[in-house]
This record gives C-alpha cells, structure tokens and sequence, in this order.
C-alpha cells in the first residue's frame, strides 16, 4: 500500500532463498500483487538484472534479500536509489543465540540500516521483525539489540503458539535401523504432499532413493545441490509435480503450510 501512494520501497529480510521464492509467489499467486521481486544467488543474470531494473525504476515496491546480501556493495548501491519506507526482518529469532537457528549475518543487520541512514541523511527508518518461535529471552534478545544499535523501542504483538489446524503424533521407534519400515506405511495412507525432514545433508539423498525404490513420486532439497537443481527440485513439488519432498530445514520455511498436508520429522 505504501508503494502504491509513495513509491517507497519495503525491504524484507529473509534467512532463506526458498522462503523469498515462496512469498513472492503466494503474493502474486493468491493476492494478484506483481510489485515483490527477490534478489538472491539462485537467479540467473538475466533474471536478476531483471529484479533490478523493476527496483531501480520504482515497478518494485518490496524486495526479499537475505542478511548476506546487506554486504554486497550492489545492493547498497540498489538501496540508496530508492526511499525506504520500511524494513521487515523475518525469522528474527535467529538474532539470539538463543534462537533455534542463530545466524551471524544477522548481526550485521543494525549495522547496514545506521550507515544507509547516514547516508541518506535520514531518520530513523521504521523496522519490524517477525518470527513464530521466540522464547521470551530470545524477545529481549531482538529488542535489546536494535535498542542498541539503533536505539529503537519495539512494541510487542504477541499471538498463541496453539493451532487449532494442526494434528501432532509421535511414533516411538526403538530401533533406528527401523525407521524406514514405518514410515513407507505411514506415506501409504497419509495426505499428500508431504514433506519428509531429514536431520543431516547425507541422509536427505539416502532417504529419497529408498521412498522412490518403494514406488512413490519423490524428489529432495538440501543446501548444498547445484542451483539449477535445487530451483528444479523445489518447483516440482510446488508445482504438484512431485508428491514428496525429502529435504533439511534449508527448505521447510520456505513452503505454504496452507498446501501441505503431512509433515513427517524422520
């Protein structure tokens, strides 16, 4: 809305490439909104020079980056060319080194917005920072670090963890070796698409090739493919293409729980 009457720019910060590609397609997808681009490694120079030209001529009105990206001398460069109405953080939790995915870069995130608004010669640029999973010391952790790198005073809007659409069950397996014997009977009878998380990057191929061996349509993702297939991964099971989906975490918050229907923890 504010891009539409001011022509500023949103930045949205983001940990994950998968989580941007996700959003950007929901806004454009569900809610007809064609003004979000991402900018991350996965795009080809076409395709990114593309996302630029849309920020630097205004068609853009929010642009995903991750934390990374804050370091690159090109966006800085992209940054200083608009007005910046707001910057969103999102998975904040990984501000605190008590969150369950602490991430260095974002660190540096206090740093970028006092020198761009040094810069600029401007105010303080309003931030927000979102997250599902922050304890109450990972809360103060976020507040008390933008309190002091930029001495900003957040306000806390806080909803129940509890939801009401979801049903959890755990089945105890004693045995390890046993894993794969229950869960090919429990992808039998439960709801597609389904994701499967592994717990490390060598499990992921190993798990996917014995659910296929079992006759299932399935495919993988973890952080360390090649960008071409990890973008062809990704997309058929967005697309409907695949049914399954064994991947890490690199790839669980980028999916609209909305279309997924069982979520399996191996």
């Amino acid at each position: 809305m504010i891009g539409q009457a001011t022509r500023q720019l949103t930045v949205v910060i983001s940990p994950l490439v998968s989580l941007m590609k996700d959003q950007v397609d929901i806004l454009e997808a569900k809610f007809h909104i064609t003004k979000a681009v991402a900018i991350n490694g996965l795009l080809s120079p076409l395709e990114r020079k593309e996302a630029v030209e849309r920020i630097e001529d205004g068609r853009a009105c929010i642009l995903y980056i991750s934390p990374e990206s804050l370091r690159s001398p090109s966006i800085t460069n992209l940054l200083n060319k608009r007005s910046i109405a707001r910057i969103v953080i999102d998975e904040a939790h990984c501000f605190s080194s008590w969150g369950q995915d602490f991430r260095v870069d974002y660190l540096y995130i206090g740093n970028f917005i006092s020198d761009l608004q040094k810069q600029r010669s401007i105010p303080n640029i309003p931030v927000s920072c979102f997250t599902a999973t922050a304890k109450p010391q990972v809360i103060e952790d976020i507040k008390n670090y933008f309190k002091d790198k930029l001495d900003l005073y957040f306000k806390e809007f806080v909803t129940r963890a509890n939801r009401k659409n979801l049903q959890y069950e755990v089945i105890d397996i004693p045995d390890p070796n046993r894993k794969m014997y229950d869960l090919l009977p429990l992808l039998e009878r439960c709801e597609m698409p389904t994701i499967v998380y592994a717990s490390r990057i060598k499990k992921v191929k190993e798990i996917q090739d014995k659910i296929f061996d079992a006759g299932f349509s399935v495919t993988y993702f973890h952080g360390k493919l090649e960008k071409e297939e990890k973008v062809a991964n990704q997309n058929a099971f967005m697309e409907g293409n695949k049914d399954i989906i064994v991947a890490t975490s690199a790839f669980g918050m980028g999916v609209d729980k909305d279309d997924v229907k069982t979520i399996v923890h191996y």
